[in-house]
């Protein structure tokens, strides 16, 4: 009789936790099979994308005919690969995963992206962040040309993967309640160019109240690829290698609207630039748009320094080793060989020397001297391009922030590579310090040794606890205090520890003002020679200025 009332009220309390009420009707999940905890996967919280709706704004979600079983992971969003596209169009869902379905919890909105072009596919585990009382909420948006095309016309406004986005916050706000989250406390967080999507949404007035706190790892929409700087001219060079020339915007949108996702797919593994910027990526909007409407109506540094944004407490991170984002550039595509041949093509494309040769060469020898740029200085290559990736933007994002924000904004820098090894895959180029994409295998427990378990726990920890008080206290080293940048001070947290292979030597310490010399450099040059993006309705008049990327510039160096 005991027995049976035991195996009667886990069965009861079982049944109440798996079925939750939303605004669109019951959602069914399951139970985690790796921990204690409940899984609700891909919850549409928006319409279908395809057909003509395929660049535009995002609906909201139709209501469900019966109860809906969120209990299997299998929706990815439309992306291109070298195998063709993978995913689907019809993608905007997001999936929960909660310790329970009642006592209110922070919640940490996930945006995982590379280049807005394609999600990272290895198994993270969440179960860390979830044990650490946190609602984990990853998200799909609307990846590449099905995401990021801008022509600023109907069919094409621009920015549909930033509206998912923000339809999915608009979503959560009224109904993550229902699943143990906190609707007044939600945590955006990203990594990479996810990352810079959590920037430019805390930049927009229409994520107010929609999101509460900010994590932008390893991006920032400082980064020279975050912004689109010529989105019309991109997309029409795009529509040519399909054969669609000498159209208006009106219809170059509508006959792309309507070529078959495969067919897209295929003409998009041609891009790559050599300048860093993007063949699609979020871009400004016109002032004279509906403001709601769009996203973003200014460029991200004069919108932070006007002050005219969301602040929100902010967390920006960055790796010692960014630069690996481009190390697969140098086995395939020999940018070794073409920046020794024309460093110009390889300035960001928000640097305009405006033919000014000597400031070009102050650049290169700045990092290669006068040696050969080739496998020997493959070191200085790595550094070269993460400086003007991510680390000088992250870093300036900080800066920018701390002058401007009324709440916390904090600095991280992640040198703790630990036994970490096994996922690098060029043999050829040695890695010293931490990839970008490091900080993904601390948050997620993937492919790290027991030694590495003190840094995971210490960086899982100081997050998590953002979330839940504003301030990322790690109380297994309470000793080192992490300090907020202020208008005086580049304050920073140094995570760092030794290479190897056996036990790893762990470290953190409260510094400031990091990389100062390569920091003193660039912002000497960005305040001569930095151009900002321009909204979308100019697009046009950028044709004619230094900013304009020539055919021959678009594509990879080819040898």
């Amino acid at each position: 009789m005991f027995v049976l009332l035991i195996a009667f009220v886990s069965f009861t309390s079982a049944q109440d936790s798996l079925q939750v009420n939303t605004t669109e009707g019951t959602v069914e999940g399951s139970r985690a099979a790796d921990g204690d905890y409940l899984t609700f996967y891909d919850i549409p919280y928006a319409g279908p994308t395809s057909g003509e709706n395929r660049f535009k704004a995002p609906s909201p979600p139709t209501n469900y005919s019966g109860v809906y079983h969120a209990v299997n992971r299998n929706i990815l969003c439309a992306q291109p690969n070298t195998r063709g596209l993978i995913g689907v169009e019809n993608c905007l869902t997001l999936s929960i995963y909660t310790k329970n379905t009642t006592t209110p919890k922070p919640v940490f909105v996930w945006l995982n992206a590379e280049q807005y072009a394609s999600t990272t596919t290895p198994v993270f585990s969440y179960k860390k962040i979830v044990e650490e009382n946190i609602v984990f909420v990853p998200l799909n948006f609307r990846l590449s040309i099905f995401g990021f095309i801008c022509l600023g016309v109907p069919d094409a406004p621009g920015n549909a993967g930033l509206k998912d986005i923000l339809q999915g916050l608009t979503w959560l706000k009224s109904n993550i309640a229902g699943f143990g989250g906190d609707p007044n406390n939600i945590v955006l967080i990203g990594h990479g160019s996810g990352a810079a999507l959590v920037d430019l949404l805390t930049m927009s007035p229409r994520s107010k109240n929609l999101v509460h706190k900010a994590i932008a790892l390893s991006g920032s929409a400082l980064s020279p690829w975050a912004v689109a700087y010529e989105p019309v001219r991109y997309a029409e060079v795009f529509g040519g290698v399909l054969g669609i020339t000498q159209k208006s915007r009106e219809q170059l949108a509508k006959l792309l609207q309507t070529t078959n996702p495969n067919v897209l797919a295929t003409a998009l593994e041609e891009f790559k630039f050599t300048n860093n910027s993007l063949i699609f990526a979020p871009c400004i909007e016109s002032q004279n748009s509906d403001p709601n409407e769009t996203i973003i109506t200014d460029a991200p540094l004069n919108i932070l320094r006007s002050g005219n944004y969301n602040h929100v407490p902010y967390i920006a991170g960055f790796t010692t080793r960014e630069g690996t984002l481009r190390a697969s550039e140098v086995v395939f595509n020999r940018w070794l060989e073409g920046m020794e041949a024309n460093f110009t093509n390889f300035l960001p494309v928000d640097l305009d020397t405006n033919g000014n040769a000597t400031a070009v060469q102050d650049i290169k020898r700045f990092y290669f001297g006068d040696r050969t740029i080739d496998m020997g200085t493959i070191e200085d290559y790595l550094e070269y391009q993460g400086d003007t990736l991510i680390l000088l933007a992250v870093i300036r994002t900080a800066r920018e922030r701390g002058v401007t924000s009324t709440s916390p904004v904090r600095l991280l820098e992640f040198g703790y590579r630990g036994t970490l090894n096994s996922d690098w895959p060029f043999n050829q180029i040695p890695l010293h310090g931490v990839k970008h994409g490091g900080f993904l295998n601390y948050l997620f427990d993937y492919d790290l040794r027991p030694s590495d378990v003190q840094a995971m726990n210490s960086l899982v920890r100081r997050l998590t606890r953002f979330a839940h008080t504003g301030e990322p206290a790690n109380s297994a080293a309470a000793n080192v205090v992490w300090s907020a940048v202020d208008k005086a001070n580049l304050n920073y947290l140094y995570y760092g520890g030794n290479d190897g292979t056996g036990s790893v030597a762990y470290v953190e310490e409260d510094r400031v003002n990091p990389h100062t010399t390569r920091m003193t450099f660039w912002n000497s040059t960005y305040e001569r020679y930095y151009v900002p993006p321009r909204p979308v309705s100019g697009a046009n008049s950028l044709l004619g200025v230094a900013l304009f990327v020539t055919l021959s510039q678009l594509f990879f160096l080819m040898f």
